[in-house]
């Protein structure tokens, strides 16, 4: 999915009077976020996922579906507003496409905590490959110990990883 998201949020222009300008100060906006990684990673890894799903699965979603919605349509208009939320294009494509990814799933298990989980995971994805495959520079500077991060990041793939693959399921 997040490949997925990556091809078709690159089909956005990131030039041009309007979406250039908008790209650049985005970039700017989370250059300067990431020069303080702990609120950046809190707010964008865990409080944002947390309130998002509790909104737009737990609520919106599970909403629409309790009112006999089809849920192709229930899960769609949830992601739509899901994408909206992040105002601007880029984020837009992307929410629709996770968002719908995650309404499957929340449709399918009736856990707002595996979809919590799941953008969790997706952000976290996002956060590490903006710092350190975006050649952020000044960030990647400051860090002593690039081991310390990559051990981190294969850490916390595996766990999260894990937590998908042994969770038990629930019976119905």
């Amino acid at each position: 999915m997040i490949i997925l998201n990556d091809y078709v949020t690159s089909l956005v222009p990131k030039d041009g009077p309007l979406l250039g300008n908008m790209y650049k100060e985005i970039e700017d906006f989370l250059k300067e976020e990431a020069k303080n990684p702990i609120p950046f990673f809190s707010t964008t890894v865990l409080l944002a996922p947390i309130c998002e799903e509790v909104l737009f699965r737990g609520i919106i979603l599970n909403g629409m579906l309790k009112n006999k919605i089809h849920p192709i349509k229930a899960i769609l208009f949830s992601s739509f507003l899901f994408g909206i939320t992040h105002m601007n294009p880029w984020q837009f494509l992307g929410g629709i496409l996770i968002g719908s990814f995650i309404g499957f799933i929340y449709f399918t298990t009736s856990s707002i905590i595996d979809c919590i989980l799941l953008h969790v995971f997706n952000n976290a994805f996002a956060i590490f490959t903006m710092f350190f495959f975006m050649k952020n520079e000044e960030f990647l500077s400051k860090q002593k110990n690039l081991n310390f991060w990559l051990i981190l990041i294969i850490s916390f793939t595996i766990i999260m990883g894990c937590v998908f693959l042994f969770k038990k399921r629930r019976k119905e």
